[in-house]
């Protein structure tokens, strides 16, 4: 169970996060295609109308994460194996999943903006979805180590330190408590630039028609607005 926990709160985030992310880049473009989207400008600004996308997401992926984690604790009351949960993981792990969820669903409002129909959003889906992925894969050999330098470096790195530092934090061997706070000052700073950058996408390409474009052009979206 001590081995399998880290898993869980990792699995947890990531289920969470990924889940109400697609929830939001489904819904824009489905309004975007038909047009729905134009009468909602008509009313709200690009910016409120992706906050409150965003937002309202939120709060389902906050729902979520409270029914799961919810039905976890209660396994391991029913199994009397509370002591291996201490209540600070929970505080971090709604701070984390708060960052990791601001990230993940800034890009997929951008990805969303940028393109006219679900199939044309692989391109540029593809890439968010193996760097999110890569803690997943490299679960094992965090566990087994996670005070190496390895670990370390990939608990401060955006987008993926959400998920590993949790399982760093999760793990028999915490770590020190300045890196917890060093990986959350780097994660909130993260979600800033992806907000912004989102923003900026989000701007220009929800009343743009025509071929999806690649990352080249989000770039040169975001120098123009």
């Amino acid at each position: 169970a001590s081995r399998l926990l880290p898993m869980a709160f990792m699995a947890l985030i990531m289920m969470a996060a990924m889940t109400g992310g697609q929830q939001l880049m489904t819904s824009t473009i489905e309004e975007k295609s038909s047009r729905v989207v134009e009468v909602l400008l008509s009313a709200v600004s690009p910016t409120e109308l992706m906050a409150g996308k965003i937002l309202g997401q939120m709060g389902v992926a906050l729902l979520m994460l409270a029914l799961y984690g919810g039905l976890g604790i209660l396994a391991l009351m029913s199994f009397a194996a509370t002591g291996l949960l201490d209540p600070w993981l929970l505080f971090y792990l709604a701070v984390f999943f708060l960052i990791a969820f601001v990230v993940l669903a800034s890009m997929m409002a951008a990805i969303g903006a940028a393109v006219n129909e679900l199939r044309e959003a692989q391109t540029l889906l593809t890439p968010v979805m193996l760097v999110v992925m890569l803690p997943m894969m490299l679960w094992l050999p965090i566990s087994r180590d996670p005070n190496s330098l390895f670990a370390t470096v990939l608990s401060l790195a955006p987008p993926v330190n959400p998920f590993v530092m949790m399982l760093r934090l999760s793990s028999s061997t915490p770590p020190p408590m300045w890196q917890v706070w060093l990986s959350i000052g780097i994660g909130v700073a993260s979600a800033a630039v992806a907000v912004w950058f989102a923003g900026k996408v989000f701007r220009v390409g929800l009343l743009m028609h025509g071929k999806p474009p690649s990352f080249a052009t989000l770039l040169r979206w975001v120098r123009m607005s």
